[in-house]
Parts: C-alpha cells; structure tokens; sequence
C-alpha cells in the first residue's frame, strides 16, 4: 500500500470526523436557537433541522459540481434516502426501543413525505434526470412545505416569534457559521479523496457515493440518535429523518437544475429503486399498522440494507 493511499485513507477519516463535529456544533444550535423562539419542535425538526443536517450533502452536491463529477451527487442523495430508511431510522428503532409515530405525522402527511422522497427514484429509473424533472423535484418539494405549514401554521409562528425580542441570537449565530465554515472545508476534502480512491482502485464514482459517501454524510443523523434516546425525544428526531430525506429531493433537483445539463447514470440502477421503493413501503406499513416502528419491523429493514451493499458489491465486482 503506497504511502499517498495511507494518506488519502487517513484525510479521508479524519474529515468525517470533522463533518461528524461540525454538523453537531450546527445542529444543536439551531435546535437551541429555535427553542428560544419558540417554534413547533416538530416542524423545526421536520424542515429546518431536516436542511440543516443534509448540510454535508449540500458542501459535498457543490464541491463534486465544481469538479465537474455530477454522478457523485445523485450517488450521494439517492444513496442518503436509502440510508436514513433502512438504516438510520432502523437504527433509531432498535436503540430507542421501537418509536412511536408523533400524531402531528398523520396518514395524509406521511402520504405526502413518501411520495417526495421516493419521486427521484422514479424519476432516474431510466438513468438520467433532466432540467424538466429536476424542476418538477424542486416545486414538489416546496408543494409539500406549503400543504405542511398549512397544517401546522408553521409560518405564522415563524412571524409570531420574530416579532419577540431575542437574546442571545448573536452567540447562535456565531457557532452556526463556524460549524458550517468546518463542515464546508471537511466536506472539500472529503470529495476529493473519494475521488482519488475511486480512481484508485477503478471504483464509479456512483458507488462511492451511493454507499460510502451517503452513510458518511448521515453521520448527523447517527449522532441524533442517541442524544434524541437519551432526552427520550425520538419523535422529533424522526421528524429531522423524514425532513432530511424530503430535502433531498429539493438538493437534487437544485443541484442539476445548476448543472445545466441532464445527469447520466450508472446501469443497474433498477435494483436502486426496487430496494428504496420496497423500503418505502415496508416503512409505509409498519408506522402505519399501530402507529408505531417496533425493534423487529426495525430490524427488518437494516436487514434489506445489508442485502442492498452485498448486491452493490456484488455488482461492482462483475
């Protein structure tokens, strides 16, 4: 092993570490931030933590668009939706003893978070994504902000709380750009690496980012899991799950729409969408058998993640 692989490998690790650090410096402050104003816990989890924990997809989407990589970006996204269901919010399940679905997630609105998470896998089932359906991303996405606030008066309360005096806001804020500031740089470097090791050892790029990447940048989420256990809050943090995995769709759609040009994907992209749309699914059922995700219908889907990575393997070893 040359010693500019050792090096590679190590930055390579080093800068999740620094994205798993920053993304936390980010994520609790905003969370403390609304808190002290006074905005609907699930909502701001849903929507504002969920943006904000996509944050290492965000600086990773842009810096692979600078290199001119755009099939790490829908690697990426695609591969952080089919990690938040089958493996985080599993993961949430089997830690926290199961989860009970918040009554704020009705049937209409899990309908409705569903049907934008899984649009790009339908989308890209013929390999590619154009100006037209990235455009089409980004508008259902706002469309399920609209229908959301609606339902919660999310943004009368948004103006509501503006309109109170603030304290502290300037120290939030500061904590927020220095950890985003972090993220930016870990995330820079992150890219590329992932670059020089596909190169490496002759790996897509896609797959890199569908598996190692995608898990990398839900390190956020990870992290969630055991503060949210341990302050027994495990509905908000599926509400950041749900919101993370909608902003996707907004992050792939923006991201091409920059692009300027239609994304090509990898072959065997079909068993992609059977595994996410099954997950969907399955996710679908399970919340809404008893309003609750049991440790056994959680483990049921870290089990189909782990089939997923072997046919991956599988895959790219042919």
């Amino acid at each position: 092993m040359s010693s500019s692989l050792i090096f590679q490998i190590t930055i390579f690790i080093f800068c999740f570490i620094l994205v798993w650090y920053s993304s936390d410096i980010v994520v609790t402050t905003i969370s403390s931030l609304s808190k002290s104003w006074r905005l609907p816990a699930f909502t701001v989890s849903f929507f504002i933590l969920g943006l904000l924990t996509s944050l290492p997809e965000i600086t990773i989407s842009a810096v692979a668009l600078m290199n001119n990589d755009p099939v790490i970006i829908a690697g990426n996204l695609l591969g952080g939706v089919i990690i938040m269901f089958l493996v985080v919010i599993p993961l949430l399940g089997l830690i926290g003893n199961g989860v009970k679905i918040p009554t704020q997630l009705d049937k209409k609105l899990l309908v409705s978070t569903l049907i934008v998470v899984v649009a790009p896998a339908f989308l890209t089932a013929d390999q590619k994504i154009s100006q037209w359906e990235a455009a089409f991303l980004i508008l259902l996405y706002l469309s399920l902000l609209v229908f959301f606030s609606f339902r919660q008066s999310f943004f009368s309360k948004i103006k509501h709380s503006f309109s109170r005096k603030k304290t502290n806001s300037h120290k939030f804020l500061f904590k927020i750009i220095v950890g985003v500031l972090i993220l930016i740089a870990a995330s820079y470097q992150i890219v590329q690496s992932t670059i020089y090791l596909a190169n490496y050892f002759s790996i897509s790029s896609f797959f890199v980012g569908l598996i190692i990447i995608a898990l990398g940048t839900n390190i956020p989420e990870i992290a969630i899991i055991f503060r949210s256990v341990n302050k027994n809050k495990k509905s908000v943090a599926l509400a950041d799950y749900l919101g993370s995995a909608s902003s996707n769709t907004l992050l792939l759609g923006v991201f091409t729409i920059i692009y300027g040009k239609t994304i090509h994907l990898p072959a065997h992209f079909f068993q992609r969408f059977m595994f996410l749309a099954l997950g969907l699914i399955l996710f679908f059922f399970f919340a809404r058998s008893r309003n609750h995700l049991s440790r056994l219908e959680s483990l049921i889907l870290l089990s189909l993640y782990f089939i997923f990575v072997i046919i991956e393997i599988y895959i790219l070893t042919q």
